[in-house]
C-alpha cells in the first residue's frame, strides 16, 4: 500500500515539473547566413582558419569546393558562414601566400 502512494505520488511530481517545464522547451532556431572574410591554409584538402577552424567551403549550389589546386597554399575566402562551420563562398579564394 505504501509503496503504491510513493508511486502515484512520484507520477504526479513527474507530470507537474513536465508540465512547467515543457513551454520553455522549443527547438533552437538556425542562424542565418553571417557573411564573413577568412584567411587560412590549405593542407591536404581540409581548410583552416587562422584560428584553427576547420572550414568546410562549398560552391553556389551547395556542392563541395575542391581545394586540391589551392593545396599547401594560404587563402583569403569571402562569403556566408552558416550553422555546421559550412561556408558559401560569393568570390573566389585570393592566394596570399604559401601554407605555414
Amino acid at each position: 500500500m505504501q509503496l503504491r502512494k510513493l508511486s502515484r505520488a512520484l507520477t504526479l511530481a513527474t507530470g507537474v515539473a513536465a508540465s512547467i517545464c515543457a513551454p520553455t522547451f522549443r527547438p533552437a532556431l538556425a542562424s542565418a547566413p553571417v557573411p564573413k572574410t577568412y584567411a587560412g591554409c590549405v593542407h591536404n584538402g581540409v581548410y583552416t582558419s587562422e584560428d584553427g577552424y576547420v572550414i568546410r567551403l562549398r560552391q553556389t549550389g551547395g556542392k563541395p569546393l575542391d581545394l586540391s589546386q589551392w593545396d599547401n597554399k594560404r587563402l583569403r575566402i569571402t562569403g556566408n558562414l552558416l550553422p555546421g562551420d559550412v561556408f558559401f563562398l560569393t568570390a573566389p579564394p585570393v592566394v596570399v601566400g604559401p601554407w605555414r
